[in-house]
């Protein structure tokens, strides 16, 4: 009876010590983790100037939002740069679909403005009442264009913005043609939701609005040969020109904005 107990009394401070080491090696690698993450904490780079220019931007595609292009002018714009990657927002403004005018993603074109000038990202969204849906259509000038210019820039993804409801329960979901578009590069998505992540958002989708419903942009990228992803944004990211002053919005605008241009001059770096 002694004996048994003694065996009973060895396994129990055995079990004592398994869980001991296990503990603290746990802690261990925890402590490890946040130093590395310590370590990898980057100075921020978008200013309060950067968010009061997209709020003034975003004023100018307001006003212009239902208005046909005045004579002389296109109903979208480019503004080249010198990146591999390629920006769209085809939805910038509003735009005819089915012969109705479809309401705009609000936000998405002063992103892609800013994202131009922080990071010198060719770029192409809509400025005035869109003739013919490019996210819907593919017989229109903006496609015509865009097919111009992956002939031209030769993108290494090309990056397709879009607005969400804010109800919606995710900050981003990605549309990928349920993985097809990125054809074969996973890599270049993994990297884009770390560095949105590491900037503030968590709440991530994919493929809730995957893009393969009628000509959408990502789709068309897709069947001519480059990897391309559909970026439905939560609207409460793009709402910097809303209740400004006290409210968290700007704040998450900057954000997003920081996350997309880090991600952006990643393909810059072996020029």
């Amino acid at each position: 009876m002694y004996k048994s107990n003694r065996k009973v009394f060895k396994l129990l401070n055995y079990k004592k010590i398994l869980s001991f080491l296990l503990i603290t090696i746990s802690c261990t690698v925890s402590q490890s983790q946040d130093t590395l993450g310590l370590n990898n904490i980057r100075k921020a780079v978008i200013e309060t100037k950067d968010i009061d220019k997209f709020i003034k931007y975003e004023k100018v595609f307001q006003m212009n939002d239902s208005t046909p292009a005045p004579e002389g002018k296109h109903w979208f714009e480019v503004i080249e740069g010198s990146s591999k990657l390629i920006v769209t927002a085809p939805h910038a403004t509003s735009v005819m679909r089915n012969g109705s005018i479809r309401f705009p993603d609000g936000g998405t074109g002063s992103l892609a403005k800013m994202l131009n000038e922080l990071c010198n990202v060719t770029v192409i969204y809509t400025t005035y009442l869109a003739e013919s849906d490019p996210n819907y259509y593919d017989d229109n000038g903006f496609k015509d264009t865009l097919k111009y210019l992956l002939k031209k820039i030769n993108p290494e993804i090309v990056l397709d913005l879009h607005g969400s409801h804010p109800f919606r329960p995710y900050d981003i979901d990605f549309g990928t043609l349920s993985g097809v578009s990125l054809m074969g590069r996973d890599t270049l998505l993994d990297l884009l939701y770390a560095e949105l992540k590491q900037n503030g958002l968590t709440n991530f989708s994919k493929d809730y609005f995957s893009a393969s419903e009628n000509q959408t942009i990502t789709k068309w990228v897709y069947i001519n040969g480059f990897p391309c992803v559909q970026l439905e944004i939560n609207s409460n990211w793009l709402m910097a020109d809303r209740e400004y002053g006290n409210s968290i919005y700007p704040q998450k605008t900057a954000q997003l904005l920081q996350a997309l241009v880090n991600y952006i001059k990643k393909f810059d770096m072996d020029k």
